[in-house]
This record gives structure tokens, C-alpha cells and sequence, in this order.
């Protein structure tokens, strides 16, 4: 009797449920927006205002879609969830460093380690004042584009969360094997997952993981490779760009171009809203070569900018340009989020001074994630740095 009352109980109930259950309607194509979602802070406030900005408010009430965009800006974090933050860096980074102190305004002191070495070349290593910097917000700005000094800096990665800080924060602008992100034959190494694995064992803090800043990783699914002992939060060097092309006197004559499908998937989105025109290219094989070929848009008469998140030795790059000043662009110029440039191969890019884009490049833009690079191409045209120390500045302090 039991059994039968409680098979007739959950019977009822589960007719219930379906009866109450609405019909859903098949979903209409819906339009899409673009919003960085790291910027949506504890605040209700906040939120209005960044949908304000944005013109969400009609988004989100008609269920539509948005997409990340943009970086972290300091304006939209609440005062009161503003940290002040004591950043440590290598030599290398020294320089980004203090300018990421200088556009904190006074949030952000740097800290100091010594970097020397034993006489068998193993790292010999030292926190200053390490004792004072107990329930300080702690940050580290790291440099991995020489695997030499990658030991010596996951060292100090690991010591400084353990001594006693409220926060630890890890700064790596450039992902540096990111292009290695898969297996293609049996015996390869992905070392995007190595160093991923590398950097998701830093110790926690007091106050819980390790935040991991990360600018225009190489591909997006190595955000699954990072385990749940860090945070990983990726931003981009793109909107330092779409700043630099206001500024510019052609701006109205802008195209933006993307060398093969790839790149127009990662970053289309982000120059959505300003609506400029795009190119695309595409490689294709002929024979034992590969060619670049335009797949779609017109770049004639048109100052075209070649946007891509990475390079190394150019090669891409210059056939892109090429195969745009023989379509009839009037300027070519490009930018990268890293300039990689190994063996100083950032010496075959040509600048274009006024003549046209047959001449070389108009502009190339890159950031600061390389500092090797920026000591090498400062001062020389076409090269121009945008740096990154203000969207640092402000992941720093959330």
C-alpha cells in the first residue's frame, strides 16, 4: 500500500510538472553585441553603466547576444573595489614595469628582487623586504620569450605566494608556446599544455588562486588547458589599436585585413562596431608552396591594416602586403599584439614614408609583450609600440 501511494504521488507530481512545463518557441536569429565580460564588476552600478556605454540595455532585455571586446578599464571598477597593488618584475620587464606604475598613479609600487647567479649558472635569487610585503595584494610581471630565464622566474612565481600576501597576481603578456597548442601526428608535444600545466601549479595565496593575465593568447581553446588552481583572465592589445586608428589622418579610408580565415575568426568581432571594412585573406598550396590569396573584400584605394595576433619571422605578413599593394591599396600597414622577430628578422619590413604601399609598410604596430623586440625596433620606421602598461595597470587593481 505504501509503495503504491508513493508511485501514485510521484506519478501526479511528474504529470504536473510536464503539464506546467511552457512550450518553448524556436529561438529567432538574434543580433549580435560586444562587451568584455571581465569588466561586469560587483557592482550593479557598474553594470548600468557599461551597458549605458555600450547601448546593452536593449540587448539584454530582448535576450540578444554580446561578446567579449574590449579590455578591463579602470573607470569601470568601483572605487572602493580599486586595489593598490606592490608589482615585482625581471630586468627584462623593467621598463613596462615602471610604466605601469607611472598610469596606476600611484596604485601600483614596484617591489625589487636580485637576480644574480651561482657560479655553476643556477639562479640565485632574493625577495627584498619580503617580511613587509605580508597581506599585500602582490603581483608579478613576467617574461618568458627566452626559455633560458624561464626557471628562474617560475622560481620566484612560486615563492611569492607563499609569503603570507593577501593576492598574487601573474603578469605573462605573451603565451609563448601557444603555437604549439596541438597534436598532429603521434609524437608530438604540446607544450602549450606543458607550460599551461607549469603555470596552473603556482601555490595559492590567502585570499585563494593565483590570477593569471594573459594578453591575445594564441589560440582560445588554451584557455582549457589552465586546471582550477589559477585564474586565468585574457585580455587583448586590439583595443589599443582601434585607439591609435582615431587618431590617424586617413582614419575614414581604413580597411582592416586578416591574412588567413583564423584571424578573422579571433578578432572580426572586436572591429565590429567601428565598421570598417574588411579583407580577408587565404593561403593555398601550389605544389610544395604555400600562397597568399585574397578570398574576399576590396582593398583598392584603401589604407589597409593587416591585424593578426603574432609574429615571428614575417614571412606571411610580407606576402600579405604584397598581394595588397598589387590589388591597388593605397597604404599597407599592420599590427601585431607580439613581435616575436626571432634571429632579428624584423629587418626585412620595409617602410612605406609617404610614397605607397609598393614602398613597404605604412605602420607597423606591435606592443610591448616582447622586450627584447622594443629595444630593437625603437626609433626605427615602420615600428611603433603601443604599450600595454595601462591595460595591466588596471587588471592589476581589480
Amino acid at each position: 500500500m505504501l509503495a503504491y501511494r508513493l508511485q501514485t504521488l510521484v506519478g501526479s507530481r511528474c504529470r504536473s510538472v510536464r503539464q506546467a512545463a511552457p512550450v518553448q518557441a524556436r529561438p529567432s536569429a538574434r543580433k549580435l553585441f560586444v562587451l568584455n565580460v571581465a569588466t561586469l564588476q560587483r557592482s550593479d552600478n557598474t553594470l548600468n553603466n557599461i551597458m549605458s556605454a555600450h547601448s546593452l540595455t536593449t540587448a539584454l532585455s530582448t535576450g540578444e547576444d554580446f561578446r567579449i571586446s574590449a579590455n578591463i578599464e579602470t573607470a569601470h571598477i568601483p572605487a572602493g573595489l580599486r586595489k593598490d597593488c606592490l608589482l615585482f618584475y625581471t630586468p627584462d620587464t623593467e621598463e613596462l614595469a615602471q610604466k605601469v606604475a607611472i598610469q596606476a598613479g600611484g596604485a601600483i609600487t614596484l617591489g625589487r628582487i636580485k637576480w644574480k647567479k651561482f657560479a655553476d649558472g643556477f639562479p640565485d635569487l632574493f625577495v627584498e623586504n619580503a617580511t613587509s610585503i605580508r597581506n599585500r595584494h602582490v603581483a608579478f610581471l613576467a617574461s618568458f620569450t627566452n626559455p633560458t630565464v624561464i626557471f628562474e622566474q617560475i622560481s620566484v612565481i612560486y615563492a611569492l605566494p607563499r609569503l603570507f600576501v593577501s593576492s598574487f597576481t601573474l603578469v605573462l603578456p605573451f603565451f609563448p608556446t601557444g603555437t604549439m597548442e596541438r597534436v598532429e601526428t603521434e609524437g608530438d608535444i604540446a607544450t602549450a599544455n606543458t607550460l599551461a600545466r607549469l603555470l596552473s601549479n603556482v601555490p595559492p595565496s590567502r585570499g585563494g588562486p593565483t590570477s593569471l593575465v594573459i594578453f591575445d593568447i594564441h589560440a582560445l581553446q588554451e584557455r582549457f588547458y589552465f586546471g582550477d588552481a589559477v585564474l586565468p583572465l585574457f585580455e587583448s592589445g586590439v583595443p589599443l589599436l582601434l585607439e591609435r586608428l582615431r587618431q590617424l589622418p586617413d582614419k575614414e579610408s581604413i580597411t582592416i585585413a586578416y591574412p588567413d580565415e583564423g584571424a578573422w575568426k579571433r578578432f572580426h568581432y572586436q572591429f565590429k562596431s567601428e565598421g570598417y571594412p574588411e579583407v580577408i585573406c587565404t593561403k593555398v598550396r601550389d605544389g610544395s608552396k604555400r600562397i597568399v590569396r585574397l578570398k574576399e573584400g576590396e582593398p583598392k584605394d584603401r589604407h589597409v591594416v593587416i591585424v593578426d595576433d603574432l609574429v615571428q619571422s614575417g614571412g606571411t605578413l610580407i606576402e600579405c602586403h604584397a598581394l595588397l599593394a598589387t590589388l591597388g591599396a593605397k597604404h599597407v600597414s599592420a599590427f601585431v599584439t607580439h613581435g616575436v622577430f626571432p634571429n632579428m628578422s624584423w629587418v626585412k619590413f620595409r617602410a612605406d614614408l609617404g610614397s605607397g604601399a609598393q614602398d613597404g609598410f605604412r605602420y607597423f604596430w606591435l606592443t610591448d609583450s616582447c622586450p627584447q623586440t622594443v629595444r630593437d625596433v625603437r626609433n626605427k620606421a615602420p615600428f611603433e609600440v603601443l604599450s600595454l602598461a595601462g591595460p595591466i595597470a588596471a587588471a592589476l587593481q581589480i
